[in-house]
């Protein structure tokens, strides 16, 4: 809250506008402190009750009054669930602050919340007629393969300083020597001259993964995003000799199970003989179900994020 009411921004420049268009929680510092404890209290053992976003606009779009902001502000925190908030803009753009813990005691959901963000709004753009954005990832599959890891705040400071961060700089590397070299043995050398190691590994059950080294760090899709996992560099051009074949190598689901092979006891058969073949059954689908989670962890590896690895959500920021 001290950043968002403060004259300047993270940079050091002077904020043109400061100014709380809309808050549930108070209209200063101390009064926001005081009513956010306050509710937190309500539920004690949520530790991340805190929630933070900004929203802006497109840079052409049209100048939207400080009542047409507090609008679209409350819009999207309704839709979130999100009762306690206050609502600060800065010049083209507002910050929301909210609390997940509601005043009945019950935390606002946070699964999915990009996505559901997201939807949102393309809703709200409709409502108040403005430049509709390009949907990211998550709601328009066709960009995954374009999808690259957003910037966090050591990145865009790393960015400031150098130039261009590590994850930039290897996904730059990258695109150019795909043109150039879409061969798998190609790419590798066109990277090593870099000095960027490509390594293309199997999991336990075969399936294939990426990694890229740089400066003693790994980076995989995580760390750059889904646009340059295996799969996708694939569908940009890159080539490896049977791959279709590995990459569909996956061990049957559970619920596949083929039990026509187990022959059920008939009708005329004792208690003990169903019991055993029941008993027979459930140690299949045990060991199907134990085989199936093992391969789902091994098929994912975590590679290790320069920058930490920070909340592992269930979907990725979009762009």
């Amino acid at each position: 809250m001290s950043y968002l009411l403060q004259a300047q921004d993270h940079m050091g420049r002077q904020r043109k506008t400061v100014s709380i268009v809309a808050s549930t929680i108070g209209q200063t510092l101390e009064m926001a402190d005081e009513y956010l404890s306050a509710v937190s209290n309500l539920r004690p053992r949520l530790s991340r009750h805190l929630y933070h976003v900004s929203i802006s606009v497109s840079p052409n779009d049209r100048d939207l009054s400080n009542q047409e902001w507090a609008d679209i502000g409350r819009a999207w925190c309704d839709e979130m669930g999100l009762q306690n908030f206050m609502i600060v803009l800065h010049d083209n753009h507002i910050h929301i602050l909210a609390s997940r813990i509601r005043m009945d005691g019950t935390a606002a959901s946070d699964r999915f919340d990009y996505r559901r963000s997201e939807t949102v709004l393309r809703g709200l753009e409709a409502r108040f007629e403005l430049l509709p954005t390009e949907s990211s990832h998550l709601l328009d599959p066709r960009r995954q393969a374009r999808h690259r890891r957003a910037q966090s705040i050591a990145e865009l400071h790393a960015t400031a300083k150098e130039g261009i961060s590590h994850k930039d700089f290897i996904r730059a590397a990258i695109d150019a020597a795909l043109i150039e070299a879409p061969d798998e043995t190609l790419l590798r050398d066109a990277l090593a001259k870099v000095g960027i190691g490509m390594t293309i590994d199997e999991t336990l059950d075969g399936a294939l993964h990426v990694l890229f080294s740089f400066r003693g760090r790994i980076f995989g899709p995580r760390a750059l995003g889904r646009g340059y996992s295996l799969r996708h560099l694939v569908e940009k051009g890159l080539q490896i000799y049977d791959l279709q074949d590995q990459l569909s190598h996956l061990p049957t689901p559970p619920w596949n199970i083929d039990t026509s092979a187990i022959t059920p006891p008939s009708v005329n058969k004792n208690h003990a003989t169903a019991v055993h073949y029941l008993r027979n059954l459930g140690l299949e689908a045990e060991d199907a179900v134990a085989r199936f989670r093992k391969w789902r962890g091994a098929a994912k590896p975590r590679d290790h994020d320069l920058y930490g690895p920070g909340q592992v959500d269930t979907d990725d920021p979009p762009i």
